[in-house]
């Protein structure tokens, strides 16, 4: 897995249900008067649900999502993904270059995820976003179709559930990926977490980080990941078991800015300096276009830390 790699964060802030109607009928009474609504530029994707007016004890989370690929430009990448034309990478909205993600809301709670697809797959011809979105897509599906409880062992179980799917899977999607994926149980105030390998996530509290993930790491640049191999037997590939994710739950509070990324963000961004974007995102009217702001400010933070690594 590639450092420097392409990545993709949610960035999402805790707010209680009468909060949110307020924020919600002041910024967005003009543009719907659906009960959702989405926003989704070419490369940047808001998405905002209107809480239910019965629930206003409750707290939920308004999340904005970003994402680039550092591929688009591959001529290399342009033909192995023609070829893979039943997956391609523009019928999957929930992908940023090798990563993927979702977001979904259930009754028990606000769900959030992202994949980092390893890139060495790209050698050998394969898509390595192909597993991380399959990866992803399978959890959400989970989540909306099966879901039953929210406890502290429910994301672990999600995780392995869905990467059971990708081993049954007839079409045989072959690759590797990390996996994040974190859930506030709206009633109860928990952030319930599972996270395997290097993506992560932080929670952020008056402008210091009061929660976090912690790393997994085999050796230097390997984390631990779920993969699915050829049939041939190779000591460098990885493969590790769901049950090695770290579970965590955490009490949340109103207005705690949540951000899960991949390993792109983490590597190239100091705590410093993705607290100082946290800190210009306000309570108003534009509070939503100041969230989209501020993950698009990280992705042109991440291009600047990577051109300075290229040429120093």
């Amino acid at each position: 897995m590639q450092s420097l790699s392409v990545y993709a964060r949610l960035f999402a802030r805790a707010i209680s249900g009468t909060e949110a109607e307020n924020i919600l009928f002041n910024s967005l009474i003009r543009l719907s008067s659906s009960s959702s609504v989405h926003i989704t530029p070419s490369s940047h994707r808001l998405a905002i649900t209107y809480p239910s007016s019965a629930i206003r004890r409750a707290v939920h989370l308004i999340t904005a999502s970003s994402g680039y690929s550092n591929h688009d430009n591959d001529e290399n990448e342009s033909r192995m993904k023609t070829r893979q034309t039943n997956y391609s990478s523009e019928q999957r909205t929930n992908v940023y270059g090798d990563d993927a993600f979702f977001i979904t809301k259930h009754r028990l709670g606000d769900f959030l995820g992202v994949a980092d697809g390893v890139g060495g797959w790209r050698e050998h011809g394969i898509d390595p976003s192909l597993f991380s979105s399959s990866l992803m897509d399978a959890c959400k599906s989970l989540i909306d179709n099966k879901l039953l409880d929210l406890n502290p062992m429910t994301l672990k179980e999600l995780l392995s559930k869905g990467y059971k799917q990708l081993l049954e899977d007839k079409q045989c999607i072959i690759g590797s990926s990390t996996a994040c994926i974190v859930a506030l149980h709206n009633e109860k105030r928990i952030l319930h977490t599972a996270n395997l390998g290097d993506s992560g996530f932080v929670v952020i509290r008056k402008n210091l980080i009061v929660h976090r993930s912690q790393e997994q790491q085999h050796y230097f640049n390997s984390p631990f990941q779920l993969a699915i191999h050829p049939t041939i037997k190779d000591p460098r590939l990885i493969a590790d078991s769901p049950d090695f994710a770290s579970v965590t739950s955490f009490n949340v509070e109103e207005n705690d800015i949540i951000v899960i990324a991949t390993d792109g963000l983490w590597d190239n961004l100091p705590d410093i300096t993705i607290v100082e974007e946290i800190k210009k995102i306000t309570v108003s009217v534009c509070f939503f276009s100041n969230m989209n702001d501020c993950v698009r400010r990280f992705d042109l933070f991440r291009a600047s830390f990577t051109l300075r690594r290229h040429f120093n």
